[in-house]
């Protein structure tokens, strides 16, 4: 996710160079919205030694964020992350998981060490950010956009997405990008889907399969759906796996879902499957 850290670099770059607001006017970007914290889990997904990569930048980028008069801009909260699960996959790179579980007042419930402290919140500029239980004032930490999509899409919208998702479906994306062509819009549209029985987070490209640089996430309303999807050759379950079977390699993909009365996995007639180029008259309007 280094396009990622780019990304939100320059865009706080330019935020510390806009104009200051009035005097005592609270920044937009301290102002949360008063409503239901709605998502019950928000899961991030990439190779293993890529996100060893993010975590270590981040911090460099936190460091540095630290100096005089850049109070202002949020901290990275990739510096705060530690696997929850690691999965292995024979001839591949391992498959690293962060998941962040939220009780409904958005408090993180299954993480320890500073994560445990914290509450995510969702400003007034639709960024998701974690802030200090114990330090309200302290500066947040940026970890995911609510995006509202397509206007008057209910489809995959709205949804959490990433930076890295803000180029995804722009016109010119490399469908061969190590970062995946399967996105925030894929996922939420088979989470709303219900008909449709498990999420499949596989990317397809020119040089085979594989699992990309992602963010997830579900609701409280939502039933639970396993997470799946195949890396180079092999199939993996990431989370909620069914019959209370944990994360880890599917030997037999046609066996495990016969088991479990699924579809078996179909590729998607292309990636990404919602290109804002499909949606051009709804955006210029």
């Amino acid at each position: 996710m280094r396009h990622y850290l780019l990304v939100m670099l320059l865009a706080a770059l330019t935020l510390s160079a806009l104009p200051a607001q009035a005097a005592g006017a609270p920044s937009r970007s301290r102002v949360w919205l008063e409503r239901p914290w709605e998502i019950r889990y928000i899961l991030f997904a990439e190779q293993a030694r890529r996100l060893r990569s993010e975590i270590s930048v981040s911090r460099q980028i936190n460091a540095e964020k630290e100096a005089p008069g850049k109070e202002k801009i949020y901290l990275h909260a990739a510096a705060l992350f530690k696997p929850t699960a690691m999965l292995d996959v024979p001839g591949e790179e391992p498959v690293a998981v962060v998941l962040l579980a939220f009780d409904h007042a958005g408090h993180i419930v299954n993480q320890q060490g500073a994560l445990g402290s914290m509450s995510a919140k969702r400003n007034m500029l639709n960024d998701l950010v974690l802030a200090r239980d114990d330090a309200p004032g302290a500066r947040p930490f940026y970890f995911a956009d609510w995006a509202q999509g397509i206007p008057g899409d209910v489809t995959f919208s709205p949804a959490v997405c990433s930076s890295d998702d803000r180029r995804r479906y722009e016109t010119g994306w490399d469908s061969d990008s190590y970062t995946g062509s399967f996105g925030c819009r894929e996922w939420t549209s088979q989470l709303y889907a219900r008909d449709q029985p498990y999420i499949d987070i596989t990317s397809y490209s020119s040089h085979g399969t594989f699992i990309g640089e992602l963010v997830g996430w579900s609701r409280f309303e939502d039933p639970p759906k396993p997470v799946i999807g195949r890396h180079g050759k092999t199939w993996l379950c990431l989370h909620e796996c069914p019959a209370g079977e944990k994360p880890g390699v599917i030997p037999n993909i046609k066996a495990w879902t016969k088991k479990h009365g699924y579809p078996m996995p179909e590729r998607p007639r292309k990636q990404p499957l919602y290109p804002n180029a499909d949606y051009a008259d709804d955006l210029n309007e």
